[in-house]
Formats: structure tokens, C-alpha cells, sequence
């Protein structure tokens, strides 16, 4: 075998003269040396990727219990609301969509004939129909308000902070009908008040494309969209750790683990 060159010499002397511990009766460079070989050895076999994958991986867990608030719930959703609170957030946006429709296209403010105890007719609207339909329009748009208030996701409370912010527009119109709005911000109607107004001011606030009502049934519309897009975010984080395919960052992180 050939001699090692003085060159070799030295830039070996300098390669054990650069690790800690060599001088002062520290770690001797023999030791050092046989430490780095058990380190590569850990890498060559595997070992050492196994163990940071390990440590990661729990890592991972927590950050991600952290980030979306589960914790304690060890819920899988990607929502910051629940499937139960926005299945009722859904069900009160349809329910008031379908009582708006009633007023806004209904028949209830077509006139009627009327005839009185001494034989008398006269046209006029039939009030307490009118009342019911626009008495249930008012208990679903305060339902939808309640759920509201128990929601976290900010696009829907958005979305209802605006339908109460028309609503308030138009408190004068409403007052004038006997519809008065609460620190609640629910409606409540006088039924005395209401059933003795101008069913002419009544009617052009709950009926037609233009109305009060229509509006409200459009913003309940947009509500309801927006819950359907939360609620497709929920529970899409599979117990396997990766996402499921109703959400569609899944893919892209998944080819992470």
C-alpha cells in the first residue's frame, strides 16, 4: 500500500483538529470518529428516518388539533362550526325562504269580496291571512337569527349581519305596520296594530320582486349557500390522517405523508 503524502497527513491532522473535544482532555478525535460512524451507520439502515418520521408525525397531530380547536372534542372537521349547528343554520335559511316566497308571490294579497251583517259587500284584503303568512315569515326569520347567533364561520355571520342591517333600513316601514325590531334584533308584530294598518303599505313590503320580503328571501338564499359550502368542510379529515376528497387541498397535502 502506498504511504500516505505529507499533503494527506496534514489534512487529515486538520480534519481531527476541527472536531470539539480534541484538545484540553475533551473527547478524544478516535472517539469522535467512531461516534459519526454510529451516526451514519443509523442513517444507512433506515433508523434514523424511522425515528424522525416518528417524532414528526406526533408533531403533526398536535399542531393540527391545535390549529382547528380539537383537542378535547377530537373532531375531524376542517370546519370551524359543527355539522348539527349548521344543519340548523340550513334548515332555518330554507324555512325562510319558503315563507318569503309565500308573501312575494303568494295569492294572500289578491281582494276579496266581503259582506257584512246587513247584506252590505265590499272589497277588501282578508287581513288574518295576511297576518298568519307574514306572522310565520317573522318566526323563521328570527329562527334564522338564533342560529346565527351560535355560528362561528365568518361568511355566514357576514352574510346575516347584512340581512339585519336591510331589516333595520326598513324599521320605520315595519313600525308603521305594527313589525317592531328588538336589542335582539328579531321581529315581533302588534297583531291589533297590524291587522288595522293600510294593507296597501303591507302589501308593498311583502309582495313582489321589489319587496322587503323578496330581498330578505334572497339574502336567506346567499345564507344558505354559504352554510352548504361550510357544511362540505366538514368531517374531511379521515381518521388515517389524510383528507378525504370533498376537500379540495386534500390531494395536495396528502402527497406530504
Amino acid at each position: 500500500m502506498a504511504a500516505i503524502s505529507a499533503y494527506d497527513s496534514n489534512s487529515i491532522s486538520v480534519l481531527f483538529s476541527s472536531l470539539p473535544g480534541t484538545s484540553g482532555g475533551g473527547v478524544s478525535p478516535m472517539s469522535a470518529m467512531n461516534a459519526s460512524i454510529a451516526d451514519y451507520k443509523m442513517v444507512s439502515s433506515g433508523s434514523y428516518l424511522r425515528l424522525m418520521k416518528t417524532y414528526f408525525a406526533k408533531t403533526d397531530a398536535e399542531e393540527f388539533r391545535k390549529a382547528f380547536g380539537n383537542s378535547k372534542t377530537k373532531s375531524n372537521s376542517v370546519s370551524k362550526d359543527s355539522a348539527s349547528t349548521l344543519s340548523t343554520m340550513k334548515s332555518a335559511t330554507e324555512d325562510l325562504e319558503d315563507s318569503a316566497s309565500k308573501l312575494v308571490r303568494g295569492t294572500m294579497f289578491t281582494k276579496v269580496s266581503k259582506t257584512d251583517e246587513s247584506g252590505k259587500t265590499t272589497s277588501g284584503y282578508d287581513t288574518d291571512k295576511i297576518y298568519d303568512a307574514v306572522k310565520a315569515f317573522a318566526d323563521d326569520y328570527n329562527k334564522v337569527i338564533k342560529a346565527a347567533d351560535g355560528v362561528n364561520t365568518s361568511s355566514i355571520k357576514k352574510s346575516a349581519i347584512n340581512m339585519i342591517n336591510y331589516t333595520e333600513k326598513n324599521a320605520s316601514a315595519l313600525s308603521a305596520i305594527g313589525i317592531t325590531i328588538g336589542s335582539d334584533y328579531r321581529l315581533s308584530i302588534d297583531e291589533e296594530k297590524f291587522k288595522s294598518a293600510d294593507m296597501n303599505k303591507v302589501k308593498s313590503l311583502f309582495h313582489g320582486s321589489g319587496s322587503y320580503a323578496n330581498n330578505i328571501k334572497s339574502q336567506a338564499s346567499m345564507i344558505g349557500y354559504k352554510t352548504g359550502n361550510e357544511t362540505s368542510r366538514s368531517n374531511t379529515y379521515t381518521k388515517a390522517g389524510s383528507y378525504s376528497s370533498t376537500y379540495s387541498a386534500g390531494s395536495m397535502l396528502d402527497s406530504f405523508f
